[in-house]
C-alpha cells in the first residue's frame, strides 16, 4: 500500500479533525470513551447530538454505494475514525454505522436496505448487538436462543449477555437458532433485526466495579418479530455474521485515542519533576515510552494497510484478527504504563493533583475489553494460525 495521501485526502482529513476538535468543546464533564456514551443521560444526549452533526455533513455514509446516499471512499471513513478517536468524539454508532450498514450493503435484500439504511445515515436510529449468550461466547455457534416461525412472524425466546448499550439502543441485530436439528451448529442460525421496544424484551444492567453502566443482559420472552426482518436467508445467518465480524474489528479509532493519550503522557513526563529532574530524563521511562510509541505506529501502519485492502475488497478475516489482537494488547500495556508512571496520583479524580482526572486508572480497568470482546484474542490467534498461516488444527 502507498501510505502517501493525496492533497485532497490531506484537506479532507484536516476537515474531520477540525470539526471533531470543535465538537469536543461541548463534551460533558468526565466523558471518556465508549462508556461515556452509554453510562449517563448527558453522555447519551451528547452522542446523539454528535451523530446529527455528522449526519448533516453526510459523514455517516462515507464509503457507501452512491445509490444509498453514499459519498467518498472507505479511506475517507478511515480518516473520520482517526479524528473521532483522537478527540474521543462519539456520534458514529459502532453497531449501526460501522458494523450493520456495510453488512446490509453486502448481504441484505433490497427491501431491508431501503427500510433500515436511511435511519442509520441520519443518525436517528442507534443499534446494539445481541449475539453472546451465557453458554455461547467465544463459541458463538453454540447459541441456543430460539426463533420459531409462526405465519409472518418469528417468536423469539432466550437470553443474551454482554450487550453493549442495549439499555440505550433503539434497535438490535440478533443471532437466533431457527433450526435446532441442523447437522452442524453453524447451520440453522438466522440473523434478524428488531425494535428494542418490542413486548417481551427485558434489559438488565451488568455494571463495572466502579458502577459504570455499559453492558447488559437481555431476556427475550415470546418476542414477536416480522419474518421480513431477517438479513440474508433463514438458517444462513452464520455467513452474515462472518461478514459483519470483519467490519467490527477495525481499530483505527482506538489506535488514534492511544496516540492522543501518549502525547499527553509525554507532556506530563516533560513537565513533572522528581528530585529536580523531569521524569522524561529517567532512562527507564524513556525506554518504556519509546517502545509503546514504536508499537503504536506499527499498529497504525497495520490498520492503514488493512483499510487499503478493504477498500479494494481484498481484506481477509485473519487481517482483521491481526490488528484486533495487536492493538488490543497494546492498549492494555499502555494503560498499565500510564498507571505506573503516575503512581498513586493516577487514581485521583477530583484534585489539583489529578493531572488526568483518573483517566489512566479507569482506562486500565477497561483495557481488557478489546482482548475479550468481538471474539477473544485466543480465538483470533486461532484464525490467524489456521487461515493466515495454514497451520493444522489440533485434534
Amino acid at each position: 500500500m502507498d501510505f502517501k495521501l493525496t492533497d485532497e485526502q490531506v484537506k479532507l482529513r484536516k476537515q474531520f479533525f477540525d470539526v471533531c476538535e470543535e465538537l469536543g468543546n461541548q463534551k460533558p464533564e468526565g466523558f471518556i470513551g465508549l462508556e461515556g456514551s452509554y453510562d449517563t443521560d448527558e453522555g447519551w444526549e451528547y452522542h446523539l447530538w454528535c451523530a446529527k452533526e455528522f449526519a448533516k455533513r453526510n459523514w455517516l455514509t462515507l464509503g457507501w454505494p452512491k445509490e444509498y446516499g453514499g459519498q467518498g471512499t472507505i479511506m475517507d471513513k478511515v480518516f473520520l475514525s482517526e479524528a473521532t478517536g483522537y478527540y474521543d468524539i462519539p456520534g458514529v454508532d459502532i453497531f449501526g454505522v460501522d458494523m450493520l450498514a456495510p453488512t446490509l450493503h453486502a448481504t441484505a435484500s433490497e427491501e431491508i436496505k431501503r427500510e433500515f439504511l436511511p435511519s442509520i445515515a441520519s443518525g436517528e436510529r442507534m443499534w446494539c448487538e445481541l449475539w453472546s449468550e451465557p453458554n455461547a461466547g467465544s463459541d458463538l455457534a453454540a447459541l441456543s436462543a430460539s426463533a420459531v416461525r409462526q405465519g409472518d412472524e418469528y417468536v423469539i425466546n432466550g437470553q443474551k449477555t454482554w450487550n453493549t448499550g442495549a439499555h440505550r439502543a433503539h434497535w438490535a441485530f440478533a443471532l437466533v437458532r431457527t433450526d435446532p436439528h441442523a447437522e452442524r451448529k453453524q447451520k440453522g442460525i438466522t440473523f434478524i433485526l428488531f425494535d428494542m421496544k418490542t413486548p417481551g424484551i427485558t434489559v438488565k444492567p451488568l455494571k463495572y466495579m466502579d458502577g459504570c453502566h455499559l453492558y447488559n443482559e437481555v431476556f427475550l420472552d415470546g418476542v414477536r418479530v416480522p419474518a421480513k426482518n431477517i438479513v440474508g436467508q433463514e438458517n444462513e445467518g452464520w455467513t452474515v455474521t462472518q461478514t459483519l465480524a470483519n467490519f467490527e474489528r477495525s481499530s483505527l479509532g482506538a489506535i488514534m485515542a492511544m496516540h492522543r493519550q501518549l502525547e499527553e503522557l509525554v507532556s506530563y513526563c516533560n513537565e513533572t519533576k522528581v528530585r529536580g529532574e523531569p521524569l522524561a530524563k529517567n532512562p527507564l521511562i524513556r525506554s518504556r515510552i519509546a517502545q509503546v510509541a514504536c508499537d503504536l505506529w506499527a499498529a497504525h501502519a497495520l490498520a492503514y494497510r488493512i483499510a487499503g485492502a478493504q477498500s479494494k475488497s481484498e481484506m481477509a478475516a485473519f487481517d482483521a484478527s491481526a490488528v484486533k489482537v495487536f492493538s488490543g494488547e497494546l492498549q492494555a500495556r499502555m494503560a498499565q504504563l500510564g498507571c505506573e508512571i503516575l503512581g498513586p496520583y493516577g487514581q485521583v479524580k477530583h484534585s489539583r493533583w489529578a493531572s488526568f482526572e483518573g483517566f489512566f486508572e479507569k482506562w486500565y480497568q477497561q483495557s481488557f475489553i478489546l482482548n475479550v470482546a468481538m471474539g477473544t484474542n485466543e480465538i483470533q490467534r486461532n484464525i490467524i494460525a489456521w487461515y493466515g498461516l495454514g497451520l493444522p488444527r489440533m485434534k
